[in-house]
C-alpha cells in the first residue's frame, strides 16, 4: 500500500487595509518556528506550515500604524484552485463599512473556502469580515466589547457573547481580545499536528507561563506516546468510522495493548473517548446553531440522530432537544 505523502498546512491571513499587524506578525513567526521544528512534530498527513499573506483588494493594504508587509492578491491567477486550510482575518483599526465593501470578492471566496473545508478564523473586528460574507448567520460569536452594538445593528441573526475570548463552531472561529489571537495559533497547531505540538508551542514561544492551566481545547501530554498519538488521531479524525481494532492496526499494536494503555491513561476506552468528543461537538452545535438534530449528529459523527440522541441523553441526563430548549435566549 503506498504511503500518504505529507504536505505542509495551508495557512492564508486574508488582510484588509488598516490591519492590526500585532494580529498577523506574532502568529505567523510561531507558524514559522513551528516548520523549523517540523521532524519533531508532524502528523502522517502534516508536517509544519506554509502561510501566505494576501490582500483583499489589489491595492497593498496599509497598517494602522503605518507597517507594510509583502502581500499578494487574493484573486491573483496563482490562487484561483488553491484550496487553504484554514484562513485568517486579523484584526482591523477603525473598521468602516467602506472597508468590508471593498471586500466582497475576497468575501465570496472566503465563502467558497469555506464550503470546501477549511477553517475560517476572524480575529476582534476580522469578526465583521466573517459576519459580512454570512458565515455567521444564525451561529453564536465574540467580538470585542467597543464593537457589539453596532455589529448587533448589522448582523441581528448573530447571537454575540462578548465576554467569551474564543468562539468555535463548524471550522469558524470568532475572537473578542488580541490575546485570543494566540489562541487561535494554538488552536491551528493542535488540529493539525496534535496536542503535543500545541503545547510545546505554547510554552517554547511563551504565550503562557508553563504552570499556567491550558487552554480549554488543549488536553495535556501524557506520558504514553501511544496514547497521545492515538487522542490525536481521533480528535482530528471524529466524523470518520472508526474502530478499536483500526486504532490498533494503524499504530501497530494489538486491541488489547490499545485498550489497556489506553483506559490506564486515561481512564475510559478509545472508543468511549471518541464517542465523548463527538457529544461535546454536538454540544457546541447545539449551543451555537439552530441546525436540525439530524444535520447536527451528522456533523458529529454519529451514525443516525437516535444514536446520537441516547448517547447524548445518556451522557448529559437530557435528549438533545431537551438541552436545546434550556439553553438561554433560545
Amino acid at each position: 500500500m503506498a504511503l500518504t505523502q505529507q504536505r505542509a498546512v495551508k495557512i492564508a491571513y486574508l488582510i484588509p487595509d488598516q490591519f492590526w499587524s500585532g494580529t498577523v506578525v506574532g502568529a505567523v513567526e510561531i507558524f514559522h518556528g513551528m516548520a523549523l521544528n517540523a521532524k519533531a512534530f508532524q502528523s502522517k498527513q502534516y508536517r509544519g506550515f506554509d502561510v501566505s499573506l494576501l490582500s483583499t483588494t489589489e491595492k497593498k493594504p496599509l497598517g494602522f500604524s503605518g507597517l507594510t508587509l509583502d502581500t499578494r492578491y487574493f484573486g491573483a491567477p496563482e490562487f484561483i484552485n488553491e484550496r487553504f486550510d484554514a484562513i485568517v482575518v486579523p484584526s482591523v483599526w477603525n473598521l468602516s463599512m467602506d472597508n468590508l465593501r471593498e471586500s466582497d470578492n475576497a468575501l465570496a471566496w472566503l465563502r467558497r473556502q469555506h464550503q470546501q473545508g477549511c477553517i475560517v478564523a476572524g480575529l476582534v473586528t476580522g469578526v465583521f469580515y466573517l459576519a459580512e460574507a454570512g458565515l455567521l448567520d444564525g451561529r453564536e460569536a465574540t467580538i470585542h466589547w467597543a464593537s457589539v452594538n453596532i455589529f448587533q445593528q448589522r448582523y441581528p441573526n448573530i447571537k454575540i457573547t462578548p465576554q467569551v475570548q474564543l468562539i468555535e463552531s463548524d471550522n469558524i472561529i470568532s475572537t473578542s481580545t488580541t490575546p485570543a489571537t494566540f489562541h487561535v495559533t494554538l488552536l491551528l497547531i493542535q488540529r493539525f499536528l496534535g496536542d503535543r505540538a500545541a503545547e510545546f508551542a505554547s510554552h517554547y514561544f511563551a504565550i503562557r507561563d508553563k504552570e499556567a492551566p491550558l487552554p480549554e481545547f488543549l488536553e495535556p501530554s501524557s506520558l504514553d506516546t501511544l496514547v497521545d498519538a492515538v487522542r490525536d488521531k481521533i480528535r482530528m479524525n471524529y466524523t470518520e468510522d472508526i474502530s478499536l481494532e483500526g486504532l490498533a492496526s494503524e499504530f501497530n499494536v494489538t486491541s488489547r495493548t490499545l485498550s489497556r494503555r489506553f483506559v490506564a491513561t486515561t481512564g475510559i476506552t478509545p472508543i468511549h473517548y471518541l464517542t465523548k468528543q463527538r457529544l461535546n461537538i454536538a454540544r457546541r452545535l447545539l449551543q451555537s446553531t439552530d441546525f436540525q438534530i439530524q444535520r447536527i449528529a451528522e456533523q458529529s459523527g454519529f451514525a443516525s440522530a437516535t444514536v446520537f440522541g441516547r448517547s447524548f441523553k445518556q451522557e448529559f441526563g437530557q435528549t438533545p432537544r431537551e438541552f436545546r430548549q434550556s439553553l438561554p435566549n433560545t
